[in-house]
């Protein structure tokens, strides 16, 4: 597929985030930017608001929590350690990452065991 040139407001949407991240955006964000930056931006919003202080979670624990669901969703590791090491960053110790992780390792180790019952269509055990 070919790519579609910026419009202005795609460019000014990449260039916000830039600077709101450190300089990085993602391909994702590339890609939205030339197709449909309205979405991109209704993305951005939620995006903010879910890393404000406002949301009453100090921001390492955000992070713990971004880097555990993208281990628990089958995310990149890339973006996990990135997280990872931006929780580091921001006061966490190693030992939460870490405890981050084995979270992260129970509930899809959890998700896994569920199946089961159903495979083995043990009725009484289904809940």
């Amino acid at each position: 597929m070919t790519t579609p040139q910026l419009t202005p407001e795609g460019q000014e949407l990449l260039d916000t985030i830039r600077r709101q991240r450190g300089g990085k955006t993602m391909a994702t964000h590339e890609v939205l930017a030339a197709r449909d930056p309205a979405f991109l931006n209704g993305y951005n919003e939620i995006y903010n608001a879910a890393q404000s202080d406002a949301q009453g979670l100090p921001a390492y624990v955000r992070e713990l929590m971004v880097m555990a669901l993208d281990i628990a969703v089958g995310g990149s590791p890339t973006v996990a350690r990135a997280h990872g090491r931006k929780a580091v960053s921001l006061g966490a110790t190693e030992a939460q990452v870490l405890g981050a992780v084995e979270l992260a390792i129970l509930v899809s180790a959890g998700r896994a065991m569920s199946y089961l019952p159903v495979i083995f269509d043990d009725e009484s055990a289904r809940s």
